[in-house]
């Protein structure tokens, strides 16, 4: 009998990645996100119902739009996919607790900040600002509230300290302030001293993945890559993989 709950936990994850993918792309936008129905961003027909169904109807229209048959970016399945596996490990790992819910929304708030970050280089404080204030609230339930106000500290503080001196040194801005409060959130949701490794995992993913873009696109050196995908990265492999983490440090001598 679990096995169907496992499948639907990731059948209502795939369905909430979908609603996902409208706010990445209606919110940088100022389109309301309950009013028109889902349309094609390139010829704007009205999607029917059966072409909305997450991972299946992207499958089934092969990739392309029913009207104007031009290419639908593959992000749409990748978030269907990638919210859904998020559902069900959660599920696994938490059940119904209350784990499950924060973890909930700090993982679709940093799926939805780094589409957004990825495509428009820009983060919303409407999920990162009320994000920090719900992450401690999450550790006062937990009673942990010492360690994720200091978590939330440190991480927004590493950042804008980085951002200063960042802007001091090259005479302009190379990180924004969205970068500052979604690491904070980050912190809030982690604690201390765990942000410590979720920022370094995202500044270590961000600088490979960042060198394999340059070299597959052709890009500038210069060309702006967003942080916010890779703390969002560091974040979630540090919930994910904390267990492991904390071990790794003690065998270290370390204790987190």
């Amino acid at each position: 009998m679990k096995i169907i709950y496992y499948i639907f936990s990731f059948l209502f994850g795939a369905a909430i990645g979908s609603f996902l993918n409208v706010l990445m792309f209606r919110i940088p936008k100022g389109i309301s996100i309950i009013k028109p129905n889902s349309f094609c961003p390139h010829c704007k027909k009205p999607i029917e119902w059966y072409e909305n169904i997450p991972l299946v109807s992207y499958l089934l229209l092969r990739g392309k739009c029913s009207g104007c048959q031009k290419q639908i970016s593959i992000r749409y399945p990748f978030v269907e996919l990638v919210t859904g596996c998020l559902f069900f490990y959660l599920f696994i790992k938490y059940n119904l607790g209350l784990e499950f819910f924060f973890y909930v929304f700090f993982f679709c708030s940093l799926i939805v900040i780094s589409g957004i970050d990825f495509s428009y280089q820009i983060i919303p404080d409407i999920f990162s600002i009320p994000g920090i204030f719900i992450g401690l609230v999450f550790q006062i339930m937990k009673g942990n509230f010492i360690l994720g106000l200091i978590g939330a500290v440190f991480g927004g503080g590493l950042i804008l300290l980085i951002r200063v001196i960042g802007g001091w040194t090259y005479k302009k801005e190379v990180m924004g302030l969205g970068d500052v409060y979604l690491s904070a959130m980050i912190g809030a949701f982690v604690g201390f001293p765990l942000i410590i490794t979720s920022i370094f995992i995202g500044a270590l993913v961000g600088a490979i993945l960042g060198v394999i873009y340059i070299i597959a696109t052709h890009q500038s050196r210069e060309s702006p890559i967003p942080f916010g995908p890779f703390l969002a990265i560091g974040g979630v492999i540090v919930i994910i993989f904390k267990p492991q983490i904390i071990h790794f440090f003690a065998l270290l001598g370390i204790n987190l």
